[in-house]
């Protein structure tokens, strides 16, 4: 019985080192990318989340984003959506975004999308994992952009605290033609999310780096969410 309960005690250890190196590695990875600062940004959104059954979940959003160190307005956003618990550990979800956005001396142009998603989630002990997987398609009068995006997300449940910690790495495959599913872009976020004036608002305040082959993107921003 001894020897039972020091082989679980290390595994336990283990395991937890596992984590703690993982969310170690999220958060060092973004200061050793090598240095292209090109922008300082802002993402600031306002949305709502409508149970319509306990499987079923309406939700919307607007967003604003900055560009040029906070100089300019990058675009203005709005997304619709729905998700669906097919399984207590998988969720799948569609959703449609438009987005009215500065090109510069091109002027303001309207640009779409539409995603597909599948989540699946655990939790070990006080911790969240998730993995998501989406198909997002992108199109203006330019052309198409088609992209696979892949996050994992870890969050940590704080006993008897309603502030809740997360760390993200999502990755964005090229599907265009040529591309080859090749990285086209990384996102590297930590953030918390916490209650706001009552229990039917919570706010999630972040930072995000943002690598591309040719630029680099530092973001701060605070998602406010209703849920009713």
């Amino acid at each position: 019985m001894i020897y039972s309960g020091t082989v679980m005690i290390k595994k336990d250890s283990y395991t937890w080192k596992i984590y703690g190196l993982v969310v170690a590695v999220l958060c060092i990875v973004p200061a050793f990318l090598h240095a292209q600062e090109k922008d300082f940004t802002t993402w600031a959104s306002a949305g709502f989340k409508y149970k319509v059954k306990p499987a079923f979940t309406l939700s919307g959003k607007l967003e604003w984003r900055t560009k040029d160190d906070l100089g300019k307005t990058d675009r203005w956003g709005l997304d619709v959506g729905g998700a669906y618990s097919v399984l207590p550990f998988l969720k799948v979800a569609a959703g449609y975004e438009i987005h009215y956005r500065n090109r510069g001396e091109a002027g303001w142009k309207f640009r779409h999308r539409y995603h597909f998603d599948g989540t699946l989630s655990t939790r070990v002990q006080r911790l969240k994992v998730s993995l998501r997987e989406r198909f997002q398609h992108t199109f203006d009068s330019s052309g198409d952009e088609f992209r696979w995006r892949s996050r994992v997300k870890l969050a940590y449940d704080i006993p008897k605290c309603k502030i809740e910690p997360y760390a993200s790495v999502e990755m964005y495959n090229g599907l265009n033609r040529g591309e080859r599913f090749d990285v086209q872009r990384m996102r590297y976020r930590g953030g918390v999310v916490l209650p706001l004036f009552s229990d039917c608002w919570e706010a999630d305040v972040f930072y995000c780096r943002q690598w591309e082959s040719k630029a680099r993107k530092n973001i701060v921003g605070v998602a406010c969410t209703y849920s009713f």
